[in-house]
C-alpha cells in the first residue's frame, strides 16, 4: 500500500492537472468570439480594400506570412503591398464570404479553419468572377490583442483518383 503522503501528493498533482484544464477551457472560450471577429474584420478588410483595418488585424511583427496562389507574403508591408494591393487591388468589388469551421485555441496562439467563396468584378475587364477555397489563420495574442501570424488559402480538394497532386 502507498504511503499517505504518497497518495496525498498524487491527490494534488491530479486536481492541479484538473484546474489548470478548466482554466485553460475557460480562457479558450473567451477567445473563441474574439477571433471571430477578427475573421468578420478580415473579410471587411479585404472587401473593402481597407489597409488601415488590416493593419489592425495583422500582427506587425516581422515573421507574418501569407501564402496564396499569387505567391507567399513575408511581413506585413509586403501582405498589404503584394496581395491587398495587387491581388486584390485587380479587383473593382470584392466580396468574400468566410465560413468559419473550427477555432483551436492553445493559450496565446490559435488556428481557424475557413472555407470561403469570393465573389470579384475585374476592374480591367468588367469580368465577374467567383471562385472557391479554403484557409488557415493561425493567430496570437499580443498585449490583449488577437492577430493574425499566418494566413495559409488553397483552393477546395480536388477528388478522384490521381487529382490534386
Amino acid at each position: 500500500m502507498k504511503s499517505p503522503i504518497a497518495q496525498l501528493c498524487f491527490i494534488v498533482l491530479m486536481l492541479a492537472v484538473a484546474g489548470s484544464a478548466i482554466c485553460e477551457a475557460q480562457a479558450d472560450n473567451s477567445a473563441i468570439p474574439q477571433i471571430r471577429s477578427v475573421i468578420i474584420e478580415y473579410v471587411r478588410s479585404i472587401d473593402n480594400l481597407d489597409l488601415n483595418l488590416a493593419r489592425k488585424v495583422w500582427s506587425a511583427a516581422g515573421e507574418v506570412s501569407f501564402i496564396h496562389p499569387g505567391g507567399t507574403e513575408h511581413g506585413l508591408d509586403n501582405i498589404l503591398q503584394n496581395f491587398y494591393g495587387n491581388t486584390m487591388g485587380a479587383f473593382s468589388k470584392r466580396e468574400l464570404m468566410a465560413k468559419e469551421t473550427g477555432i483551436h485555441v492553445y493559450g496565446d496562439t490559435a488556428w481557424s479553419e475557413l472555407s470561403w467563396t469570393f465573389h470579384a468584378t475585374v476592374k480591367n475587364s468588367g469580368q465577374e468572377i467567383t471562385t472557391h477555397g479554403r484557409e488557415t489563420q493561425i493567430y496570437r495574442k499580443e498585449d490583449g490583442t488577437w492577430r493574425i501570424v499566418h494566413v495559409h488559402y488553397s483552393g477546395m480538394p480536388e477528388t478522384g483518383a490521381l487529382k490534386g497532386f
